[in-house]
Parts: structure tokens; sequence; C-alpha cells
């Protein structure tokens, strides 16, 4: 690497030489480390300044035969190379293979003098052609600069050299990339960071193709940033266990590559998997993540929709087939609910037939995304379902991936724009989960869209009609926010044409039986053939199941897929020791229910007082864990860290 302590001077460079001459040590730090370093191995290869060796040059057969050898980084790197060939009028770039062969030339060719000329089937190797960028990329590993006079046989180059290796996923070297230029530009760390650029975007380019089949995150700090090369990338199987993470998304994460595969990508994220999978199954979604401290900005590419996503115009939404736990019939979804919430549901569904709202109030867990796909469902028709979480995006991005947002409405901005989350609804039905989390200005925006049906997006004077179906989900009760002040009266009574209250789960009939069943679920999902005990049915029937029907699903396919190939019975032995404890023990509920209602009896004030000291209470018993009090709450990590202040 470039090192900042020695004076890179055509003076200085002289003076290295001179002493090399006269047989002299050089100096310790009179030239850069790297360039010492070669000028060191040269020698002793038995090259001085001055020498002349001839250099091996490929005859055309053998040049075709090193180009078919290396096709895959020819198809790889020479779109990329070529444009920026194009930008840079007046350079010379090179792709060279792992020993320095340079398999093709872009751009002005130089002539060093009149028997050296750079181009196609020559070899830079170190020990016949000295110092260069090319070989001293390769020896380093790393992007390095040589100046004019650096050049060790060359003391008048006219023309400098910056090179960086290309890099596969094992960290084994694919080939090189070289760019050389004028002597005399006062910049020459532009080129290098060019090069730079280029190399790490030919690895991101290995990345998704590598991992095409698989689900692939970009993260970065910076919404403007998100497809640049400093942009980090995480690959995810469809379970959500992380595959590969390159070192960009290591540094952005804060922990070691080794220290995150492996990992399951909700103890980053703080929400569902399987939630945030069915916000982007047919195009990239934008998403917050509230991670090492602070928030970070990703964007999750569905499998082999990664290019699409990145370079089309638009990212339609095509309806999509849900998991078989989700595709339950209405009917047979409030089957066992309290007769009262079943005829509301009911009712919801014929209002959103004929175009009123439905809001849906539960507790976490309670199934209000699988409500809304049975109201959707119920409808007869194949139209879309988009479903937006409100609590899963900071401010700055919910308004664009609702809304929509023009070509060059911002900096980072998809060329031709995007649609957002209202236009991809039209003709179908939009979710807004966690709508309590949507900040007041978007609120009224969002007001203004539904009295109005037209959508402006983002930078762009044109009004879109829409024609959708809309389905507001909240975990608070919204007319308590409307009294704290904290979501819009008007908003309130424009989402609620009909208000479903969903049950929580021990308020179910036949719970014992709801739990063989998805159970049975489960083992067909997994593949596993094991008989649930009874006596820990009713173990599992008694517990009062604070996260409701998600906590119990995780509890039970925890167990299912930590079971031995052998177990044919899942006993209360064969769940975790948390787990065990926990079914054992009576619940202690009181914060939960009564002190809520007490809170709404004295006051919204003092309910959100009540609200933050269990989420400290909460936080401390999870020693800290941002991401483990969030799931313990049933909440987004966002939604902890501004509620907490």
């Amino acid at each position: 690497m470039i090192s900042r302590a020695a004076l890179r001077t055509s003076d200085v460079i002289r003076q290295a030489r001179e002493h090399l001459l006269r047989g002299q040590q050089l100096p310790l730090g009179m030239l850069d480390a790297c360039i010492d370093r070669s000028w060191q191995r040269c020698m002793e290869h038995g090259l001085q300044p001055g020498t002349r060796p001839e250099l091996p040059r490929l005859d055309s057969g053998e040049l075709r035969t090193q180009r078919e050898t290396h096709r895959r980084l020819i198809e790889l790197a020479d779109p990329l190379i070529r444009r920026v060939a194009e930008d840079l009028r007046g350079c010379q770039l090179l792709l060279a293979t792992p020993d320095a062969t340079v398999l093709k030339s872009y751009g002005q060719r130089f002539v060093l003098n009149d028997r050296f000329h750079i181009g196609a089937g020559i070899n830079l190797d170190e020990r016949w052609f000295g110092t260069n960028a090319p070989a001293l990329a390769l020896i380093e590993r790393a992007p390095v600069l040589v100046k004019s006079c650096e050049h060790l046989l060359f003391p008048d180059n006219p023309v400098s050299c910056v090179a960086a290796p290309l890099l596969d996923l094992n960290g084994d070297c694919l080939g090189l990339i070289d760019l050389t230029f004028e002597a005399d530009h006062p910049r020459p760390e532009i080129f290098l960071r060019r090069v730079q650029q280029l190399t790490g975007a030919l690895e991101q380019r290995l990345f998704f193709r590598h991992y095409q089949q698989h689900w692939v995150l970009q993260v970065h700090a910076s919404l403007a940033e998100l497809d640049s090369v400093s942009c980090g990338l995480v690959a995810l199987n469809e379970t959500g266990l992380i595959l590969a993470v390159d070192s960009q998304a290591a540094q952005w994460l804060g922990k070691a590559s080794a220290a995150l595969i492996g990992r399951h990508i909700e103890e980053l994220l703080g929400n569902s998997w399987k939630e945030i999978c069915r916000q982007c199954e047919s195009c990239s979604a934008l998403l917050g993540l509230p991670l090492t401290g602070g928030q970070l900005v990703g964007r999750l590419n569905p499998p082999d929709q990664w290019q699409p996503a990145a370079l089309s115009n638009e990212a339609s939404v095509v309806p999509v087939s849900p998991e078989p736990s989700l595709c339950r019939d209405l009917e047979a979804l409030v089957e066992e609910w309290p007769m009262a919430l079943a005829r509301e549901a009911r009712r919801a569904s014929r209002a959103l037939e004929v175009g009123l709202p439905v809001l849906l109030q539960g507790k976490t867990g309670t199934g209000k995304e699988q409500l809304a796909r049975a109201l959707h469902t119920r409808l007869g028709e194949q139209r879309p379902f988009v479903a937006l979480n409100c609590a899963a995006l900071p401010e700055s991005l919910i308004e664009a991936e609702l809304f929509g947002y023009g070509e060059g409405a911002f900096t980072g901005a998809r060329k031709g724009g995007y649609s957002g989350r209202l236009v991809q609804a039209n003709g179908g039905t939009l979710m807004l989960d966690e709508i309590g989390d949507m900040p007041l200005a978007l609120q009224a925006r969002l007001l203004r869209v539904l009295q109005e049906r037209v959508v402006t997006p983002l930078g762009d004077h044109r009004e879109v009609p829409i024609d959708c179906r809309v389905i507001a989900a909240s975990h608070p009760d919204l007319e308590i926010l409307v009294t704290a002040g904290d979501f819009r009266e008007d908003l309130y009574y424009r989402l609620a044409g009909v208000v479903v209250e969903l049950p929580t789960l021990n308020e179910q009939g036949d719970l014992a039986g709801q739990i063989h069943e998805r159970w049975a679920s489960l083992c067909r999902r997994h593949g596993r053939h094991l008989v649930l005990d009874e006596t820990l049915v009713e173990r599992l029937t008694a517990y009062l199941w604070p996260g409701n029907w998600r906590e119990l699903e995780h509890c039970l396919e925890a167990a299912l897929v930590g079971a031995e190939p052998e177990c044919q019975r899942l006993t209360m032995e064969g769940l975790s020791p948390r787990w065990q404890r926990k079914l054992t023990q009576p619940m202690e509920s009181g914060v939960d229910s009564t002190a809520t209602s007490e809170g709404v009896c004295n006051g919204s004030q003092e309910l959100r007082e009540m609200e933050r000291a269990h989420m400290v209470r909460t936080l401390e018993a999870h020693d800290g864990n941002m991401t483990a009090a969030a799931r313990a709450l049933g909440i987004s990590r966002s939604t902890l860290y501004r509620r907490l202040g």
C-alpha cells in the first residue's frame, strides 16, 4: 500500500538511484516501502538501473490460448473496462492474468522507447521488466501506484501507472487491472481510486453472480452510496442464514466475516425474516437497519432478481404465492375466535370488497398480516397484495418507498425513477403494517392521497391516479395514539372504516387442536415426522404466550429443527432449558394487561411512561441486547430505539 512517510518526488528517486549505482545501501524510508522492496528484489534478480532485458511476448496463437483460458475474467471485466477507457481519454488500461501477462489493452497505447511498447501478449513480471505496477500489485496483493521515475529500469519513463488485483470470493487472484497515464499528471491518486473502484465493482459483480440463486443484502450508511462500490454485500439462504459476507459488509456491520457466517440475519435486523421477505419477493426493497448502535440503510435483493432490480426502470410487483401457513381461508382463520370478533372480521371482508378501508388492531404475533392476506384473497381476484412495514424503514426512506420518486429526485435515485408501493398496489390491496410508527408529516401526505386517490412521486410533477384497497395494522391502539397527539385524528377516521380487534392466542378456542395443526404444518415444511407429546401440549396450552402465534411457532420450529435425527416424539425434555423453565413456571403478566388498562384510565402520558418503563425493564432483562429486547417486545429495533429516545 502507499506509504505517506516517503517523499515520492523525482529528486528523491534520482538520489536513491544514484545510491544504488554507487553500490550503497538505500537510507531507511527514502523510498515508499513497497517500491523499496521491489528495487531490492530486482537487484537480487540481477537487474540494475539501465538494464535492457528482452521481454517475453506471446505470439498470436499463444495469446488466443491465454484468452480462452481466462475467458471468465474477460467476460466479467471487458464491458466495465471499455466504459472506463471511454471516459478516461489519454489513458491506457490493461487487463492481465495472475502472472502479469497482458490479455487486452484499451484506450491509448504508450511506447516507453523504440524497443518497448505496452500491449496484449507482453509479460510484465518483475524479474525481467523490473518495478512496475501490475507486477507489484500481484506481489503486494493490494492497489499500488508506481510513478514514472520509480520504474527501476526506465528512469526517463514518460508514464506512471496504477494497478490493483481482482480477487475472487475465496480471496484468490483472478487477474489484475492496470491504468497507465502521462507522468506529469498532478494528482496520480485520482487514477488509483479509479482502479480501486473498478476492481471493487467487478468483485461485487462476482459476488452477485455467485449468489444469484440466493438473497443478497446491500448495506451502507448512506442511501446515496447504496449502489456504490463502498456498499457491503451479505448473501443469505432462503431461511435467513448468512452464507457469505464481503469485507465492506463486515466493516459496516462491525464484525469479522467469519463471526457472521452461519448466524441468522434476524440477530442483526431485529425484524422477522419472513416479514422482510414478503416485502420484496418480486423486487428489491429498501430497509432501515438499526445496526452497530446506529442506523444503516439496506436493500434486499431476491434470488435471480438483483440485476433487474438494480438496472431496470421499474421493479414491478407480481402477485406471489404465500407460504402454506399464510394461505388459510378467512373462515378457517376465525373459526376459533370469539364470536363477536369473528363477526367483525367477516364484516371487514364485505367492507373491503366495496372499497372501505380496514384497520387491524392486535398485539404482536396475533396474525395481522395473515388476516390481511385472507381478506385480500377473499376478494377472489388475482390482484397484487403489497405490504409495507412502516416500522422497518427510517423516516428518510418511507416517503420514497410509499409514494415513489422521479428520475434524479435525489442522489442515488434509481434511473427511470421508482413507482412506489401505492402505485404498485394499484387495482389490488395495500397493507400498511405498524401504521402508528409513520411520521406525522407523512401521515398528512398519506391522508391527502387517500382522499384524492392520486399520487405525486418525489421530484416529479405528474399525478398518478390510484385505485387500491387499504388495510392498516397497528400493535398499539391508534385511538390512544390520537389522544396522545402521536397520530392524526383525521387519518385515523379515514383508515378506520371497519376496525377488527384480533384475539390473543389464549382467547381462541381449541388451542390444543390448533397447536397440533401448526405442528403438522411445520413437520411437512421440514420433512420430519415427530409426534407431539400430549403432556407437552398441555403445557403449551397453559402458557400465556405474550408473543402469541409468532412466539408459539418459534418455540415449536426451534424444537423441531433441533431434534436429533433418531427422535420420534417431542417431549418437554426436547425443548431448550429456557423453554422448559418458561413452561413450568407461572408467568408474571401483570405489567402487560393490567398496567396498560390502568394507564388508559389515568391518561395517555402515564401510559407512555409505563410503556417506556416496560421497555427499559425488558432491555435490562436481556443485558442491554437491543435485538433480543425488541424481539421479546414484538417490535422492531428501530421502533425500540425511537421510543426509548
